[in-house]
Parts: C-alpha cells; structure tokens; sequence
C-alpha cells in the first residue's frame, strides 16, 4: 500500500472520482470524528466514495488508504497526544497549500455538521471554533508572492486549526474515570 500523504490520497481520490481533495477528506474524517457520532467506518466510507468493484485491485488499493487515513485520524484524535497533522501538501507555492487548508475547513465544516444535524446543542467554544472555520473556509490568497509573514499567519492557522479540532473532539470525547491516570 502507498505511503499516506497528501499527494497519495488526492491520487487516489481522483482514480476513485470524488471531487474532494486529501485535505478536505481529512477534514470530513475530522469533524465526523470531533462531533461524536457514532458510525460504523464501512458505512461512512461507503458514503463518502461510493460502492466500487471489488474485482478492480486498483479500487480496492484506492479504498484501503482512505481508510488507512480515516484511521490514522482517529488514532491521532483519541491518543489525547496533540498528534493531529493535518494533510496539506508540502513544499508548494503558499497559495496551493492555503487553498488545501480553505478544503479542509470546509471538509471539517461538512463532516462536523452531517454528524450533527440532529443535535442543536453547542457550547460557546465549539460555535467560536466553527465560526473560524467558516472564515478561514472563504480565505482567499493573493497572487502576489508571499513574503515571510505571510508564511507565519499560514502556520498560526494550521496551528489554530490543528489545536481547535483536537479540543472538540476531546469535549465532545470526554475521558472516563476508569481511563485517567491514577494520582500518587
């Protein structure tokens, strides 16, 4: 199987014919995962990408990374390591990469919003954070070159978007007692 990353998955997602690239895929699984819905995996990657054929080994390959992404996402979620990496591409034109993370906050947005349709109940954090995604959703980058505070601000937002979908999931994904560390 293909090594998981941006340019992988959006491979793979372009032979499979969803329209949506590897960060905003990501950003689906994310804000599934955040919202605490409960769902089985093979029935939210059927929705996500359809039914394919499994005699096609292609396919099946594309199918099995998305589903290695989903899983990394949530091994990364409910580690409560601060491990989340958002799939961006790396080294492009800070443009591309700034387009990647507009897909993301709208992959998070939907992902988040399917998963929660049913349930109004938000708290003040949660609706903060899900209004900076729907700004940072319409961020548009100038063609002019980028200078190096422009890369910074890039970085603060992934950073922000990083650490918020981290907190949500983790309201939403409350440790148990019987799962915290004993004091002594």
């Amino acid at each position: 199987m293909e090594e998981l990353s941006y340019q992988s998955v959006a491979d793979a997602l372009g032979r499979l014919t969803v329209t949506m690239d590897g960060a905003e895929m990501q950003g689906v699984f994310c804000g599934h995962l955040a919202s605490a819905a409960r769902r089985d995996e093979a029935d939210w990657l059927k929705e996500l990408i359809g039914e394919r054929d499994e005699a096609n080994l292609q396919a099946r390959e594309d199918v099995l990374l998305i589903a290695q992404l989903l899983r990394e996402v949530t091994q990364q979620l409910s580690r409560r390591e601060l491990q989340l990496q958002l799939l961006l591409p790396e080294e492009e034109l800070l443009q591309v990469r700034a387009e990647a993370l507009t897909s993301w906050c709208e992959g998070f947005l939907y992902g988040y919003g399917v998963s929660t349709a049913r349930n109004a109940k938000t708290t003040e954090s949660e609706r903060e954070f899900l209004q900076d995604l729907m700004e940072i959703s319409k961020l548009e980058v100038p063609e002019e070159e980028p200078t190096e505070d422009d890369e910074l601000d890039f970085l603060q937002l992934v950073e922000h978007l990083r650490m918020g979908a981290m907190l949500l999931y983790e309201e939403r994904h409350p440790l148990s007692d019987s799962s915290s560390p004993l004091l002594h």
